[in-house]
């Protein structure tokens, strides 16, 4: 891979692209394609150093800009149309930055998902509604609001009375990532539409058929959250967004009224739901069995600092990180490579123990 070559190919794709277009204010940001090597910035290839690490916004120097790592998913980082949108989606991290946005989760909240069914299921339906919404196209002049998109917004306020702690964690993920997502998904449907809407398609169909996926709220937002924006621009235009404010979500509740939400699914997907956890926990547990058995545990008194929120689950107060995990140890920072097993104090989220 010629690290120059990628990086000049898609500046030239954002230079054809009008940003005030995709979300009042939002402008270009520098950008930054790197590998373990070396970085790509302005056109200048340089030594890799520490401070480029995951795909997000960093601020390097003073200033806010957008870094890939081009180690990360080959076979799209290859595809510059593809990856200039992901790139526009790390811009607009740096916009939000820059506009003093408020509303990021604690991603180690996020972890703590409610052990109910009744969370589960009904955030299933939700699914399955918000999916559903897209089957009916506007039409010319007033658009009826689906039935469905009305069933979604009944059945997500009914749930968020119910979990409504929890949920604030979860429609602030929507918040950071879904509308990043949705941005810069609007700039590739101006590079590529086909593209555009293939990736549509394959978001709609992890809504309907992803039951894994449920037990993951963080990298769910990035659906849900892309997906409720578009529904919002399609059928109640304009989306709105004040950063700092109320999550995308609340600013845009529908201007008519909500029927009482439908029951939750019937047993079977009850049922599929309790399988796919289920399976998941006993796959927590051996792999957090297994680094146990295979890691000497360190005694290290720390708070968390770091960490890279799409790659970690907790099981009690375990938390595993595949990736890295940075502590704040006295007056240093330790920085620790994945796979790493962190010891929780009891009832704490970021303070360790220790770890394997």
């Amino acid at each position: 891979m010629n690290l120059l070559s990628v990086y000049q190919d898609v500046e030239k794709k954002i230079q054809k692209l009008d940003f005030s277009l995709l979300h009042p204010g939002f402008h270009k940001y520098r950008f930054a394609l790197y590998t373990q090597e070396q970085v790509c910035l302005d056109g200048e290839l340089l030594p890799y150093d520490e401070r480029f690490l995951a795909n997000t916004a960093i601020c390097l120097d003073g200033e806010y800009i957008a870094i890939w790592d081009m180690g990360y998913g080959e076979e799209s980082a290859l595809d510059t149309e593809l990856l200039t949108y992901q790139i526009v989606h790390e811009m607009f991290h740096c916009f939000q930055y820059e506009s003093g946005e408020t509303r990021f989760p604690n991603d180690l909240k996020l972890l703590n998902a409610p052990a109910d069914f009744g969370y589960y299921t009904g955030k299933y339906l939700e699914n399955q509604y918000l999916a559903d919404s897209f089957s009916q196209e506007p039409e010319n002049g007033d658009s009826p609001i689906p039935e469905a998109l009305l069933q979604f917004f009944a059945l997500r306020n009914s749930r968020f009375s119910r979990y409504g702690e929890y949920m604030q964690e979860e429609l602030k993920a929507e918040t950071a990532e879904g509308v990043a997502e949705f941005v810069g998904l609007k700039a590739l449907k101006f590079i590529n539409p086909a593209k555009y809407l293939a990736i549509i398609k394959d978001y709609l169909g992890k809504l309907r058929n992803d039951l894994p996926l449920l037990f993951d709220t963080r990298r769910l937002s990035y659906y849900t959250g892309t997906l409720f924006c578009l529904a919002i621009e399609r059928f109640q235009p304009p989306l709105k967004n004040e950063f700092g404010e109320l999550p995308v979500f609340r600013q845009n509740p529908l201007r008519t009224a909500l029927p009482e939400p439908s029951p939750l699914c019937h047993s079977q997907n009850c049922e599929a739901i309790c399988i796919e956890f289920r399976k998941l926990t006993e796959k927590q547990d051996r792999i957090v069995s297994e680094h146990r058995k295979n890691n000497p545990y360190t005694d290290c008194p720390a708070v968390i600092c770091g960490y890279d929120p799409m790659n970690m689950f907790r099981s009690g107060n375990l938390l595993y990180c595949s990736h890295f995990l940075f502590l704040q140890s006295g007056t240093g920072t330790i920085r620790l490579d994945g796979p790493v097993l962190a010891v929780l104090k009891d009832g704490a989220a970021t303070e360790v123990l220790g770890y394997y």
